[in-house]
């Protein structure tokens, strides 16, 4: 899996940056559209305003619970920064890194871990979080699917290279969602069976959250 994922992550850089198709960032006037919130396509807003909620959905996942009690050796805090700005970019080093220490015996003391646990840890872990998590969600689902046009979603993925990324993007973290119920539910003891949830994006991960027990 290590590999699989590692492979991944350069494949995805490699395509981003050379195969890519559409128009580049700088003469992109859907990139310009969309950072600026001004596209009047609501599939595009609202793909674009999931990538910002799936960051804080890994961040509910990976941060409710300290280094130490995740029995793994790499910290997750900075890879989920990142993915704020970056997403899967971020994120799959991450899981490539931490899928061969997974539920290891050891960990590194590193800085924040405490206030990460006490401040950041408890919201991340509380369920108000994930209820206004999931109404985000579908509330702006509901806009996409009442007012947006999928054909016009669709001619902006082949025309701009910032739609064709952000929709593979995605994609990818639609998958590493899977990997993340997979073994948040291994160490809580829950049934491998919620890592099917993963594949529902963004909602299947939350409904997960929202019925784990509290530490």
């Amino acid at each position: 899996m290590r590999w699989v994922l590692s492979l991944t992550w350069l494949a995805f850089i490699a395509y981003a940056c050379v195969w890519a198709p559409g128009q580049p960032l700088e003469s992109d006037p859907v990139f310009k559209e969309l950072v600026t919130l001004q596209s009047k396509e609501p599939w595009l807003l609202t793909v674009f305003s999931w990538l910002g909620i799936y960051p804080a959905i890994f961040a509910c996942l990976l941060l409710r619970k300290s280094v130490e009690k995740r029995g793994i050796r790499v910290p997750a805090w900075p890879f989920v920064l990142l993915s704020f700005g970056l997403g899967a970019f971020a994120l799959l080093p991450y899981f490539a890194w931490s899928s061969q220490t997974h539920r290891g015996s050891g960990y590194e003391q590193l800085s924040f871990g405490n206030q990460r646990e006490s401040g950041i840890g408890r919201v991340a872990a509380h369920k108000l979080t994930h209820v206004i998590l999931l109404l985000l969600t579908l509330g702006t689902g509901f806009y996409a699917v009442t007012q947006g046009n999928s054909d016009v979603y669709m001619e902006a993925f082949r025309a701009s290279s910032f739609v064709h990324i952000m929709t593979i993007d995605f994609v990818i973290l639609t998958l590493l969602s899977v990997i993340a119920l997979f073994r948040d539910a291994s160490d809580n003891r829950r049934s491998h069976i919620w890592a099917i949830a993963g594949a529902i994006p963004l909602i299947g991960p939350l409904v997960y959250l929202m019925t784990s027990r509290r530490d």
